[in-house]
């Protein structure tokens, strides 16, 4: 077929038999785009922007910045120049782009960088509490300490503590970091800030009830996650079988009791929409309401993708790569399969992909890695053999 000179192509098919190939369709075309009209031109060539021998990710930084990791270093590189931005530990390495700020972890670091660099994870600290002799009135308290970092304070877990007539509680503090030392009244629920918290402390015989209340209880950082998105007011993460989201408006805080999903099997990619996240697992699973009291969860196809894949599209929709080809996603959980009904891609355990935008298409361009393998819808090869004897 002489397709550099057909105005109506419509598209690769591999599925379909030699002689049922469709009009103006090819099996395979090599270093040929194919324009919105149908019209074959040579594929769009390339220009080296930097060349690096170890280079471990790449991620956006807003604007026209990039987030390199070469080796054990973080690169913020812009048109005009680059900027160190610190060491990372080796292994896995996940980031996102969340609420003006790069949110970035492996299994030892925890950090975000926006004007500067500073931990994203706010670890609580450590202390202990005891009775003393003292004039408390007697009851079961509450006691709490949090740190703050940069204006974020972390969770903490409160002790429960009981004291007697005549006695008052000591907190002792292990933690060189501006912390802050909360307490509820005899037998209540709510803690209170009583003041700052530093080596060893006592707590007044008259307990603050009308200062700022603990809200951080029961909140720590998120697990280490090889997959992290910004969905609305959450940075959402996955690790494993599980689905995990900060708590909405803190970034640095989850609840491990709540914040989390479990899925069947691993998940491979997740994706955000404005209605909703897309899971690919043993499935494609679409999650509303993450965070919240009507958080739901449905099946939107019987199969999974391929990690790494995963792209936001100009209008809001998002794309992926699956063993039935190109796969996108809209707003309100609905899915299109364009390639399903002609062509059966090669595929591997991991891909990348990249929106390309030249000459007039607009193209998802979808590379794969690892160990490729075919697909039994493939039309393979065939002759006709007569045997004579």
């Amino acid at each position: 077929m002489d397709i550099i000179n057909k105005n109506q192509f419509t598209g690769s098919n591999n599925i379909a038999k030699a002689e049922r190939l469709p009009e103006g369709a090819v099996v395979e075309a090599i270093n040929v785009d194919f324009t919105a009209g149908g019209k074959a031109e040579l594929r769009a060539g390339f220009e080296p922007v930097r060349e690096e021998a170890d280079t471990r990710a790449v991620f956006e930084m807003g604007g026209d910045a990039l987030a390199l990791i070469v080796a054990d270093q973080l690169i913020k590189v812009t048109p005009v120049g680059e900027t160190l931005l610190g060491a990372v530990a080796d292994g896995p390495v996940a980031a996102v782009w969340h609420a003006g700020e790069l949110f970035l972890n492996t299994v030892a670091d925890s950090v975000r960088i926006g004007e500067s660099r500073r931990s994203w994870a706010v670890p609580a600290p450590a202390f202990d509490v005891g009775v003393e002799a003292g004039s408390m009135r007697p009851g079961i308290y509450k006691v709490a300490v949090t740190a703050v970092e940069a204006g974020v304070e972390s969770g903490c877990q409160p002790a429960i503590i009981s004291v007697g007539e005549g006695e008052a509680i000591r907190v002792n503090v292990d933690d060189a970091r501006d912390c802050r030392l909360y307490c509820s009244t005899p037998n209540g629920l709510t803690l209170y800030h009583q003041g700052i918290a530093y080596g060893t402390n006592k707590i007044p015989p008259r307990i603050l009830d009308d200062s700022a209340r603990l809200e951080t209880a029961g909140l720590y950082s998120l697990p280490f996650c090889e997959h992290l998105i910004s969905h609305q007011a959450l940075i959402v993460g996955a690790q494993g079988k599980f689905l995990y989201h900060t708590h909405p408006m803190w970034p640095h805080l989850h609840n491990p009791e709540s914040d989390y999903i479990p899925f069947p099997a691993p998940i491979s990619l997740i994706a955000s929409v404005e209605g909703g996240v897309f899971v690919c697992a043993d499935k494609t699973y679409f999650i509303t309401g993450l965070g919240g009291p009507d958080m739901t969860s449905r099946t939107v196809l019987e199969f999974g993708g391929i990690g790494g894949t995963e792209l936001t599209l100009p209008d809001g929709a998002v794309a992926w790569f699956s063993r039935y080809g190109q796969v996108i996603g809209r707003a309100d959980g609905s899915v299109e399969l364009p390639n399903r009904q002609s062509y059966a891609p090669l595929t591997a355990p991991r891909g990348a992909a990249g929106l390309l935008e030249h000459n007039g298409n607009q193209m998802v361009v979808t590379t794969m890695q690892g160990g490729v393998s075919g697909s039994g819808l493939r039309s393979a090869d065939h002759i006709d053999l007569e045997v004579i004897q």
